[in-house]
Order: C-alpha cells, then sequence, then structure tokens
C-alpha cells in the first residue's frame, strides 16, 4: 500500500483529434519528491504526465500515467477509495477549462479561431469529499507581480478551500525564489526552491514514517 501519492506535471485537454491545452509543468518537483520519499523508505506512488513518469528514473518506484484534468480526476478519486489515509502530494498543473470533445481535426489554414471552453471540475476541492483523511499538501502558483502578503493570503484561502495541511506557493516567473510552505499558522519563507521542497518532504515523511 503506498503511503504517499504524488500528481506530477501538466493535465492535456483536447481540443480536437491531435491538438490539446497544457501547462508548462514538467513535473520535476513532483518526480523528484517521490524519488526522495522512496530512498528514505516511504512506499510512494507517482500519478504523472508522460513528461513527469520519464522523469522518474528509479524503475523500482510504482508509477501511473494520466493525460486530461478528467482522466487524473478518475484516477485520483479511484486511488482515494483504495487508500483513504494516503497522503497526497497534489504539485500537478491541472488545466481549469476545456473544449468540447471532439473526434474530427479542426481544419487548418482559417485567418481566426474561436474556440468556447467550459470549466473542468475542482480535483482539489473535492479530494477530502472522496473520503481522504491523510496528510493533504497542494501547490499554488500566484500571478505575476504578488507580494509576498497577498501570497501566503491566497494559500491559507486556497486552504481552508480545499482542506490542505500545507500549500506550497509561489509566484509565477520567481518559481527558483521566495517561496513560501503554508499552514493556517505559519509561514515559512526560502530563498531557493530546493530548500522549500526539502521542507516540505520533511514534514511529509514525519507524518507518514
Amino acid at each position: 500500500m503506498p503511503r504517499c501519492l504524488i500528481t506530477a506535471g501538466a493535465t492535456r485537454n483536447p481540443i480536437d483529434a491531435i491538438r490539446y491545452l497544457s501547462a508548462h509543468a514538467s513535473g520535476r518537483t513532483g518526480a523528484s519528491i517521490a524519488h526522495h520519499l522512496h530512498t528514505q523508505g516511504l512506499p510512494v506512488h507517482l500519478l504523472g504526465s508522460a513528461e513527469a513518469v520519464l522523469r522518474l528514473q528509479d524503475p523500482s518506484i510504482p508509477r501511473e500515467e494520466y493525460d486530461s484534468t478528467r482522466d487524473l480526476l478518475q484516477r485520483l478519486r479511484a486511488h482515494v477509495a483504495a487508500h483513504p489515509s494516503t497522503g497526497v502530494v497534489h504539485s500537478a498543473a491541472v488545466g481549469d477549462y476545456e473544449a468540447a470533445p471532439s473526434a474530427d481535426k479542426i481544419p487548418s489554414g482559417r485567418a481566426s479561431l474561436t474556440l468556447t471552453l467550459q470549466p473542468t471540475p475542482k480535483i482539489l476541492d473535492a479530494l477530502r469529499g472522496w473520503g481522504l483523511t491523510g496528510p493533504l499538501v497542494s501547490f499554488k502558483a500566484a500571478a505575476p507581480g504578488t507580494s509576498h502578503e497577498a501570497l501566503v493570503s491566497i494559500a491559507r484561502a486556497q486552504l481552508r478551500r480545499t482542506g490542505s495541511d500545507r500549500v506550497f506557493a509561489n509566484v509565477i516567473g520567481r518559481t527558483r525564489s521566495d517561496v513560501f510552505f503554508v499552514s493556517e499558522t505559519t509561514a515559512e519563507c526560502f530563498t531557493s526552491r530546493s530548500e522549500g521542497i526539502s521542507a516540505l518532504q520533511d514534514w511529509l515523511y514525519a507524518r507518514l514514517a
């Protein structure tokens, strides 16, 4: 039984038969967390995008590949149903919008193209409702120019809304500096992303080992 489930990478929500909507997220962070906890003897399971799974070089670490937001939702819900007390690190960049399903290819060569997008289900908001009782760490990337004070406030709002125990927060464009590990009462600031990730790993290991 996995003691910790890590989501990593970015969803790919299809527009047509060959195109999709996605985000700039390699899955490096999630794969690194999975590797570190595995080397500490903690049973882990990586639920990752194709790129994230490729970054997991140790073949002994269980992994599972997802594609779209709805695919990730179904797989994550199944894991929570089977292992409700597992810890979850939800670092995946989940697409907030999707197009109507189409098995065809949109013709190229048009002067312009308008897409109608609909919001996808909020996976993070649903985890506790699915019965997850283990520790939950979520991630938040705030808009460029967000101040430290506003970033902490945004992270705490996410923590309260989703039932997260901790939120790992950063500002887009400053992913490798000024990161925060936020709880209801504390907000640890780290000058490097690697230091912040180390704190996350230590906190999680102490609760799952």
